[in-house]
């Protein structure tokens, strides 16, 4: 009896089983995918070939120099944060010519070991007849006296560094985030990157949090100065940007992390500071103080009804937004397939109202940082992956999951997807060439806590150190998710915005369009209150700004006896405003569409080269 009994047990579980995997496997039914296939061309990831420092080997005394002693380096992290704060910089391991701009950058090191004798007596002069030196990691050579210390010591038990409230070339961090910054997880010590002290300094700017001076500068009597930092910080940013600081930040998200760009305003001010000709480019089009992009996740099937009522609020209020919309054509573990026969009607109506349509995956597995890399051919309705639980998804690839989603959405649509935002943001290391192979451009994947930076940045080949890609990353400055509510914390989503004003930052707000109550009451009350001082635009708008103004090129040439501005956009460019020195004017010959203001220089549509006449007060 018992067996027979046990028999019947087994064979009921089993016809659930195959039902469970029937109901689950069995494809869509939609009457509007019927016949599509595609996409026909496969995706095909790049050689990861190192970018080489000659890329960025061009420009003239104005510009800030990167001297190269070491070309196994993590330069890139630190060219790249250059380019994001708009700080013009050429790239040389030729002294002598490094030597020739007021402003140098010596990385990664200072050290006997790089650097010959002449060498090292040429950075001695340069600050002793009046230039600026910059050195992260100075290790030796015999320059302690140039930068104000007696000797070095290596370690790696720092993970804080806090800067001086009384220096000229500091002071002006007046944000407690500002002026304490992290270099690792307080708690994670695997996580803390090597460190140099400086013994006997006689001006620190900075100490570690034990004390123990971690930057330091020392004035010559000439005019001349010199800086040294106690890390490298090239690999400091590369680090953040790639995301494997190992959570070394004090928030996820929805607060202030500028543990990056403190650096990279630091260095600007020292650019700006000490070259007279100092121009640099600003982060805001149009002159503005905040960049503000509104993304919203449609990944739920109630998601997809609200979609028209956030697209009629963002229209009232004169702003678009960016849909990422996951492209569910199946029945899951999580919900019901959404993405259907009504699918063409919304997607029109919103790519009409000037939204832009981005891709959020096509199963927005929760495993997307680990499941395979994939063929770069897979095709609807070929590619079914499947959810079947938490942390259990089969048939799942990371370039599948961009391809067909990608593919379906520009099938139903008139828009060209180039945006791309993963489930749960879930990032394989492969996401950036994976991205581009797949005919994408820009990657909304990480949380500007995560990265600590409110500035988007050029993502890097496997989330590495030495091949960049043609992909940027935006971080997200808040989401929806973590308490409270979003409309019990528009004050402090107000806040935030306030102190990323001071230099520029970058406002991704990501909102998922499940409910209509709470959080399109945010939006009601946050982007009014934005607008006075905001630029909005879609994620595609603001990244086709952000690429064509990283190619552009700033130098100051002296033609026949007079100053010149000479910009070289290889990518047309409009909006663009450059920060002047504040005794600079307008030439005669300037164009009559171009205006100065407070040293701000508004450009018009910029494309190839152009010079503008500077005069001088």
């Amino acid at each position: 009896m018992k067996s027979s009994e046990n028999l019947v047990r087994i064979l009921i579980v089993a016809v659930l089983v195959l039902a469970v995997a029937i109901y689950l496997a069995q494809r869509n039914t939609y009457h509007v995918l019927s016949g599509l296939e595609g996409p026909t061309d496969a995706s095909r990831i790049a050689d990861n070939i190192p970018t080489a420092w000659t890329q960025y080997d061009r420009g003239t005394p104005s510009r800030l120099a990167i001297l190269l002693t070491d070309e196994d380096s993590t330069w890139l992290g630190l060219a790249h944060g250059l380019k994001t704060i708009g700080v013009p910089f050429t790239i040389t391991t030729d002294v002598s010519r490094a030597l020739e701009h007021q402003v140098v950058l010596a990385y990664p090191m200072i050290a006997g070991s790089v650097l010959n004798a002449d060498a090292l007596d040429q950075l001695r002069e340069h600050v002793t007849t009046g230039g600026t030196l910059i050195a992260p990691q100075v290790l030796g050579g015999g320059l302690q006296d140039i930068f104000g210390f007696e000797s070095v010591s290596e370690t790696r038990d720092h993970y804080q560094l806090s800067f001086s409230s009384e220096a000229p070339s500091t002071r002006w961090l007046d944000d407690p985030r500002e002026r304490t910054v992290l270099l690792g997880a307080p708690d994670d010590p695997a996580s803390w990157i090597g460190t140099q002290v400086y013994h006997g300094a006689q001006t620190p700017l900075a100490h570690f949090q034990d004390g123990a001076p971690a930057v330091v500068t020392h004035e010559d009597a000439s005019g001349g100065q010199a800086y040294a930092l106690g890390f490298d910080l090239g690999f400091f940013i590369q680090r953040a940007y790639n995301d494997r600081n190992s959570e070394a930040y004090r928030d996820y998200a929805n607060a202030y992390e500028p543990s990056v760009d403190v650096w990279l305003r630091w260095l600007r001010h020292l650019y700006q500071y000490h070259e007279p000709q100092a121009v640099t480019v600003d982060t805001v089009p149009e002159g503005q103080a905040l960049s503000v992009i509104v993304s919203l996740d449609v990944d739920f099937a109630h998601s997809m009804d609200n979609m028209l009522a956030y697209r009629d609020l963002l229209d009232q209020l004169g702003v678009p937004g960016t849909y990422f919309i996951q492209t569910k054509y199946f029945r899951d573990y999580y919900d019901q397939g959404f993405f259907n026969d009504a699918t063409p009607d919304v997607l029109d109506s919103l790519h009409e109202s000037g939204m832009e349509i981005a891709s959020h995956s096509v199963s927005h597995t929760d495993m997307y940082a680990s499941v395979p890399l994939g063929s770069g051919e897979e095709r609807f309705p070929d590619y079914q992956p499947r959810v079947r639980g938490v942390a259990d998804t089969i048939g799942a690839s990371v370039l599948g999951e961009m391809r067909v989603s990608r593919f379906l959405l520009e099938a139903l649509s008139d828009a060209e997807v180039v945006s791309f935002r993963p489930g749960y943001l879930a990032t394989p290391d492969a996401l950036p060439q994976a991205l581009e192979a797949s005919g994408y451009r820009y990657s909304s994947s990480v949380t500007a806590g995560n990265v600590t930076t409110h500035l988007p940045y050029r993502a890097t080949y496997d989330r590495r150190y030495q091949t960049q890609t043609g992909i940027y990353e935006f971080p997200i400055a808040i989401e929806d998710e973590i308490p409270p509510r979003m409309d019990l914390r528009v004050d402090a989503a107000l806040a935030l915005a306030d102190q990323l004003k001071g230099y520029g930052g970058t406002f991704v707000i990501l909102l998922h369009p499940d409910v209509l109550d709470y959080k399109y009451a945010f939006l009601e009350q946050i982007i009014p209150a934005l607008k006075p001082d905001a630029w909005f635009g879609t994620l595609a708008q603001f990244g086709d700004w952000w690429r064509a103004r990283d190619q552009l090129e700033v130098d100051v040439i002296e033609v026949e006896g007079q100053r010149q501005l000479q910009l070289y956009a290889p990518i047309p460019v409009q909006g663009v405003t450059l920060r002047l020195p504040s005794h600079w004017q307008l030439g005669s010959g300037a164009p009559d569409d171009m205006r100065l203001e407070s040293s701000v220089l508004y450009l018009p549509d910029v494309e190839g080269e152009h010079r503008i006449p500077i005069e001088a007060d």
